[in-house]
């Protein structure tokens, strides 16, 4: 891939990725916190995550998903923000295979490539 490709596609992907999951994050900030804790106890209601695991990670993906965005947006260390927004990512599909909604894990699982694309582009900043 040329220079002129990669950084067209990663200049690219900064915006799109990152105004898509801000997007997402103030979504669920305007309907309120207690609302989408409370959405997620009820969607895991049956399974095998305890109720206190359930709320910690709701408050955990409050707070993860705007600003995994922001750092995206940011373009600071953007290898390293690439590779928590994997991760990030890696544990909403996880949480879908728990509930085995197989649909939405196969769309997060690109979701979660595309991060590690971005990442593996992504400049180390270390130099």
């Amino acid at each position: 891939m040329n220079k002129n490709a990669k950084e067209y596609f990663l200049n690219s992907i900064h915006i799109l990725f990152g105004v898509w999951l801000l997007y997402v994050a103030v979504g669920k900030w305007i309907g309120g916190p207690a609302g989408f804790v409370g959405y997620i106890t009820s969607e895991f209601q049956g399974t095998w995550v305890p109720q206190p695991l359930q709320i910690f990670l709701a408050w955990v993906i409050m707070f993860a998903e705007p600003l995994c965005a922001l750092w995206i947006l940011s373009r600071k260390t953007p290898r390293l923000a690439w590779t928590v927004t994997a991760l990030f990512l890696f544990m909403l599909t996880f949480g879908q295979t728990i509930l085995r909604h197989y649909d939405v894990v196969a769309n997060n699982w690109q979701y979660v490539v595309l991060a590690l694309v971005c990442a593996a582009l992504s400049e180390d900043d270390k130099k």
